[in-house]
């Protein structure tokens, strides 16, 4: 999404007025530090934590390997042996990526197969984690990134807390979700900054006290060793602005985006009965996206001819979106090859209702159209 204007405006503030290192202990230092810590404080409200538990970083993929290697790392060293490690096929790759790291380093890995929409049945993930003996690392996002498929946090978190560590990828969901108790009680949480409207470059990590983590990157001393160098603060105080807009607005937001994916989708529906939709029944996925599967259509056809119209979309994750392949989601969910080569996402923003979705429809009729005669079947 676009970076708001209130988050613009307070990082180009901060760069002004606490530009200096705010680890310095002149009077520049000192006020880039207020500066600092008075973002760390905002964030750790509207996250119901103490300051002392948010972890700025540069990114959610930052943010995921600090938690997922440092988490594995503390677990091996307490309990001398490795930590087993349970997932989904459904994860982000900054998910999977540390994962399979450390599966190469000697740890089980355990993907569970995934039900319709990337769902990830609750009782396959502890059937999967009874070989884990209790030193089990669980990491699961809060919603797709893909179909918007939201998970059964409340069952999840249940389940697996006594024994474990539970790491929640929440980028998905913080600003279209209304906040649900249990992805609190995970030890670790990931919050994205440019989901919500911050610029590029800032993320938060949320470390509750009960989580066992060693470092996995060295230099100074800064937030409590986990994330070496140089704070920003003009980042910071950024990222603070759009997490309280995004969280204040998160009701107007879903009530916006689902008016128009709803009216895109009715659209599509009546002109094309083969369409399949990717995404689950409503109330179990995010209200701003779709996932679009067009039988017997090239998507390597369609997606630069919707953005020939103005229409940015994607075919899988934007992380891994020039891969030339399927998207690896829908094929964990068996979804055919063919099929998810067929298969666009489509995500609405803020301020984009009814009439959005219907504009948004009549475009991707059209050129679905023009694809269709010209032979693509």
């Amino acid at each position: 999404m676009e970076v708001r204007p209130e988050a613009l405006a307070a990082f180009q503030r901060a760069g002004r007025e606490a530009h200096a290192n705010p680890a310095a202990l002149h009077r520049a230092g000192r006020r880039a530090q207020g500066v600092l810590e008075d973002a760390r404080d905002r964030v750790a409200a509207v996250l119901r934590c103490s300051a002392s538990e948010i972890i700025f970083c540069s990114s959610a993929t930052e943010a995921n390997n600090i938690s997922i290697l440092g988490a594995a790392r503390a677990m091996e060293r307490v309990h001398g042996k490795s930590p087993h490690l349970v997932s989904s096929k459904a994860e982000h790759p900054s998910v999977l990526g540390p994962l399979r790291h450390l599966q190469q380093m000697g740890c089980r890995l355990s993907l569970v197969p995934l039900e319709n929409g990337a769902r990830v049945p609750v009782e396959k993930l502890l059937q999967a984690a009874e070989g884990g003996e209790g030193v089990n690392l669980f990491a699961l996002q809060w919603a797709n990134n893909e179909t918007g498929t939201v998970q059964d946090w409340d069952a999840l978190a249940s389940a697996v807390l006594d024994s474990s560590f539970l790491h929640c990828d929440a980028v998905q969901g913080i600003g279209k979700l209304p906040f649900a108790d249990s992805i609190f009680s995970s030890h670790a949480l990931v919050v994205s900054g440019h989901k919500i409207g911050a610029p590029k470059g800032v993320a938060a990590l949320r470390l509750s006290p009960l989580a066992m983590l060693d470092p996995v990157s060295f230099g100074g001393g800064h937030q409590r060793g986990f994330r070496p160098g140089t704070e920003s603060p003009d980042l910071a105080t950024s990222f603070a602005t759009a997490l309280e807009l995004a969280v204040a607005e998160q009701a107007a937001f879903a009530r916006e985006t689902l008016s128009a994916k709803t009216a895109l989708l009715e659209i599509l529906k009546n002109e094309f009965p083969q369409l399949v939709c990717q995404q689950p029944e409503e109330g179990n996925s995010l209200p701003n996206t779709c996932s679009l599967s067009f039988p017997n259509m090239d998507g390597r056809k369609l997606l630069p001819a919707l953005d020939a119209e103005g229409l940015a979309v994607s075919s899988g994750s934007a992380c891994s979106a020039g891969a030339p392949k399927p998207s690896s989601v829908l094929l964990a969910c068996g979804v055919s090859a063919e099929l998810a080569r067929a298969t666009v996402r489509i995500s609405f923003g803020c301020g984009q209702g009814e009439v959005i979705g219907k504009k948004v429809g009549a475009v991707v009729v059209a050129v679905l159209d023009r694809i269709y005669k010209v032979g693509n079947l």
